[in-house]
């Protein structure tokens, strides 16, 4: 468990092994409120080969990487980032889940889905509590404010919308070609040729 401020290399060629290097962990960023949901977030973007102060926000609420910048967060420097995810339905395991606010937390939430969500909420089909990896709900505190990295539920009621990192979106598997079968006694119509 080590508090890192500023930015630093971490390995990200999966999921999980971001999982495993920042589990545990903090980021403080901007070195203001102490670890929070945009700080982790901003240390992937980082990481993947956007510049410092990615994903750009307003009014230190993380919600409006969505609402207003999601175009600006997915792409830079003409190269896609991140494959825009809409439906709460189609989340995989690893996307960047964007949270909108509420009374009680205006800045909204973020934090990458630890499951898929079909899968998850097939197994939990009355549960609103999704689990994401992220900074700020839940973890070890941070005496500067906010909360560790670790993975907590968060309410899928909050969904706005999700970032798919495309290095990390699998590629399907290819078509299997269609064996065609004939139904025609190749064999028997040979031997009845040969014997002519």
């Amino acid at each position: 468990m080590t508090k890192y401020t500023g930015y630093v290399d971490i390995p990200h060629a999966t999921y999980d092994e971001w999982r495993n290097a920042t589990l545990g962990n903090g980021y403080d960023i901007d070195g203001s409120y102490g670890c929070q949901c945009w700080d982790f977030a901003s240390e992937f973007w980082r990481n993947v080969g956007f510049p410092i102060a990615y994903p750009v926000i307003s009014s230190s609420s993380i919600y409006t990487m969505w609402t207003q910048y999601r175009l600006q967060n997915s792409i830079y420097g003409g190269t896609t980032y991140f494959t825009l995810i809409t439906s709460l339905n189609d989340v995989k395991r690893g996307d960047f889940l964007v949270y909108r606010q509420f009374s009680a937390n205006p800045y909204g939430h973020g934090g990458f889905a630890d499951q898929d969500y079909d899968t998850w909420h097939a197994a939990n089909p009355t549960s609103t509590e999704f689990p994401i990896l992220s900074e700020n709900n839940g973890g070890t505190p941070d005496p500067a404010g906010g909360a560790y990295v670790n993975v907590h539920g968060y309410d899928t009621r909050l969904f706005l919308g999700a970032f798919r990192y495309v290095e990390w979106t699998p590629t399907p598997p290819p078509t299997p070609t269609e064996t065609r079968h004939s139904h025609f006694k190749w064999v028997l119509y040979a031997n009845k040729l040969r014997n002519r």
